[in-house]
């Protein structure tokens, strides 16, 4: 494979990058695919020839130069990268594929985003939605800026206008404050039948979300606010993806699968606990039997997920019980791996792991069909995935968690952020509705300060 040139820019700004994308071309997707602080890259697409938009209504193909869609029987599994059997792929160069590499993984291929939802299209509970309400979006994408952080490298196609580089002096964004519909009472009433549900045996564990809200003010710019939530806090698994009128602002810590070669791996987050505490108080976390329970139910949902299309004795748990530390948080996080079958593709290896486990519940089916009864609104993106399928084989997907959906609607539109906690028997409702509280914390602070 031939890479693109490389240049040192240690000050490089993905947020100013996309602002100088759309300066040019306001109706240009906008994305960005965080992985600085678990990998050292960043990327962001900046020659995109095509976007399938799938919906409960139907495909459109957008291609570029055009502003009209045109009606689409495609998919977004029927792209080449995704539908074809590894079978048939081409032999890949090893060395290419060692540990700690300098190159970007991603400088072509395509960018994929999936709603909550779209998992009833193959898996169907038979809940209160039967399909997706917001669109999936598929953007194939012929060029790449790859920044590499540790190095200070960035990665520019041939002929890139080194002009976009330059940096955007953001204004603060107007404060947001997002409120939600549901006090500790509501919650409350909310996990009666959770619990009833649980005693009658109907599943082992279900994750509820509270959604927090507010109408978008007047000169809101997603970009700027982007460009707030990177500089204050870094995330691990992040993002940003704006089309049309709907847009993503990811500070994911979680990661639902990555693919490279017939490698697959996962890295649950499970099991939550409050603040930040000294190295002597953090064994205890590994020993409180709820958290565990927890944890351990969603190591063996996803260890039968990736079982699903791995090699038979080829699943492994190399990461169990570690603790991840986040603002106003720490984080249960174990890795669950396998050698993927050569009979099935990338989308039978998305399919059998979405919606992730760590934000649906055992059984994940089951559990589906009760969170849209109890929730009564579908989830659109929030715990749906964003990441791409690069041309050199590599699949990167992140769960959408911590993340800000916006809705344009004319000069108006609304924000939303949920959150969500995995109830099982022994939940107690206080720390339930507390867990969700400090899970959307530290975004509602980035939003009003």
């Amino acid at each position: 494979m031939k890479y693109p040139a490389a240049y040192h820019c240690p000050d490089f700004d993905p947020a100013s990058l996309l602002f100088r994308l759309r300066e040019r071309n306001p109706a240009f997707p906008l994305v960005h695919i965080d992985r600085e602080r678990a990998t050292g890259w960043s990327y962001v697409p900046v020659a995109i020839s095509s976007v399938l938009e799938e919906s409960g209504n139907g495909s459109r193909l957008w291609w570029a130069g055009h502003s009209d869609p045109v009606p689409s029987e495609s998919r977004w599994e029927d792209h080449p990268l995704l539908s074809r059997p590894l079978f048939l792929e081409p032999d890949r160069n090893d060395a290419f594929r060692q540990s700690g590499r300098q190159d970007p993984s991603f400088t072509s291929g395509v960018i994929l985003l999936l709603p909550f939802e779209m998992g009833e299209l193959w898996e169907p509970s038979g809940g209160l939605f039967s399909s997706p309400r917001v669109p999936a979006f598929l953007c194939d994408c012929r060029e790449v800026v790859a920044f590499h952080a540790p190095t200070g490298r960035v990665f520019l196609p041939s002929g890139f206008d080194r002009t976009l580089l330059r940096p955007v002096d953001f204004s603060a964004p107007p404060p947001v404050r997002l409120k939600t519909s549901c006090d500790r009472d509501g919650f409350s009433a909310l996990m009666d039948p959770i619990r009833e549900s649980l005693k009658c045996g109907d599943y082992f564990q279900l994750n509820i979300a509270l959604d927090f809200r507010s109408p978008l003010p007047e000169g809101f710019d997603p970009l700027a606010l982007y460009f707030r939530m990177r500089r204050r806090s870094p995330s691990l698994f992040g993002g940003f993806f704006s089309f049309g009128n709907h847009f993503l602002l990811s500070h994911s810590p979680e990661q639902l699968l990555s693919m490279d070669e017939r490698r697959v791996r996962t890295l649950p987050i499970a099991g939550t606990a409050k603040g930040e505490v000294s190295a002597e108080e953090e064994e205890p976390l590994r020993q409180e039997a709820k958290l565990l329970a927890e944890h351990i139910m969603i190591v063996d949902l996803l260890r039968n997920d990736i079982g699903r299309v791995s090699v038979p004795g080829s699943v492994r748990v190399p990461r169990f019980l570690a603790i991840e530390t986040y603002p106003h948080l720490r984080h249960l996080v174990s890795e669950v791996t396998g050698e993927v079958d050569k009979r099935f593709s990338r989308s039978d290896v998305i399919k059998s792991l979405f919606p992730g486990g760590s934000v649906t519940g055992a059984p994940r089916i089951r559990v589906r069909k009760h969170t849209s009864i109890l929730e009564r609104e579908p989830r659109n993106y929030y715990c749906g995935s964003l990441g791409f399928v690069s041309d050199s084989g590599v699949l990167d997907l992140s769960l959408l968690i911590r993340t800000l959906e916006g809705e344009r609607e004319g000069k108006s539109g609304t924000l939303t952020l949920k959150a969500g906690a995995g109830i099982v028997a022994d939940s107690d409702v206080d720390d339930e509705f507390g867990e969700i509280m400090l899970k959307a914390q530290a975004i509602r602070e980035m939003l009003t300060s």
